[in-house]
């Protein structure tokens, strides 16, 4: 069986739910992704996007430099682990039409990303 561990990232960058919006804005140029996850002590708490950045926070006028993520992050997540069936989870992953997906160890602690192509690449996964 192909399992999530096959496929994923390792060694994701996880920032704080203390840490501001610009800081993770600053991340995500520089690392030119448009997710970052968010992690309290070890564990995965929440997602931030620059979406959510621009949307929860500059739209409302709230300043980038002194808005911690934990107030713009979404906490309700999808996450999977990596010993998990690759077929399973990217199933998962189309239903909730979401292409980023968290991989987690047993206790959540962020273990790396899932990351899908364009839906129409996503029968590119090995059977």
């Amino acid at each position: 069986m192909t399992t999530v561990s096959d496929h994923m990232t390792r060694g994701v960058r996880a920032m704080s739910p203390r840490d501001t919006a610009q800081a993770a804005a600053q991340v995500m140029a520089e690392l030119d992704v448009a997710v970052i996850p968010v992690c309290d002590a070890g564990r995965l708490v929440g997602m931030v996007s620059d979406r959510d950045i621009t949307v929860r926070g500059v739209a409302r006028g709230l300043p980038p430099a002194h808005t911690p993520l934990g107030y713009l992050m979404s906490a309700e997540l999808l996450s999977c682990y990596e010993d998990e069936s690759i077929d399973d989870v990217v199933a998962r992953m189309r239903h909730a039409r979401v292409r980023r997906l968290p991989v987690v160890d047993r206790r959540r602690r962020l273990v790396g990303m899932l990351l899908l192509g364009e839906p129409s690449e996503v029968h590119a996964w090995p059977p």
